[in-house]
């Protein structure tokens, strides 16, 4: 979170959607500075835990909870789009990518955390489409699409069965 927030401007106007945002964990945190926040998952048991974790908050009336794929549904004049540790469940990156910019308004940012690509042992059951990316090449397609990458780079690792896997944050402006 302090990586993104380090890189971007936050305006009480902003409009944002946090894609797969499981349990809110990144996207509750900039809810009290911006206007309003669409948190997008198509898991019915975080969407769950986020709901508990709005009940007589604060923040609630900013908040709206979409239980679907971003895919399905039409967003538009964001801010900007969040992705932390989701994008490699997503099969068609360039679609996705495509969507995500049909979605911003003008300068709007796209941010991405993830991992770096590994060698699939990170889930172990195989069960996503993508083993993390390769930081160049996302940021290439990024900018093939017309974005212009604003900021790239390894943050952190997580320790997870006995191995390291480098995490990225890449954020890109429309």
């Amino acid at each position: 979170v302090n990586q993104l927030r380090n890189s971007i401007f936050i305006y009480k106007q902003d409009i944002y959607a946090e894609v797969g945002c499981g349990t809110g964990l990144v996207g509750l945190s900039f809810a009290e500075e911006i206007k309003k926040i669409y948190m997008i998952d198509n898991s019915p048991s975080m969407i769950n835990v986020l709901k508990e974790k709005l009940i007589d908050s604060p923040i609630a009336d900013k908040v709206e909870i979409i239980e679907n794929e971003f895919e399905k549904i039409s967003l538009k004049n964001i801010s900007g789009v969040i992705n932390f540790l989701s994008l490699h469940h997503i099969e068609d990156v360039s679609s996705y990518i495509k969507k995500v910019k049909e979605s911003l308004k003008d300068n709007g940012f796209f941010a991405v955390g993830d991992l770096v690509k590994e060698d699939g042992s990170f889930h172990t059951n195989n069960i996503v489409p993508h083993f993390g990316f390769d930081l160049r090449n996302l940021a290439t397609q990024l900018e093939e699409e017309g974005f212009i990458i604003l900021r790239e780079t390894i943050y952190d690792r997580i320790y997870k069965n006995d191995k390291t896997y480098p995490l990225f944050i890449l954020i890109a402006q429309k």
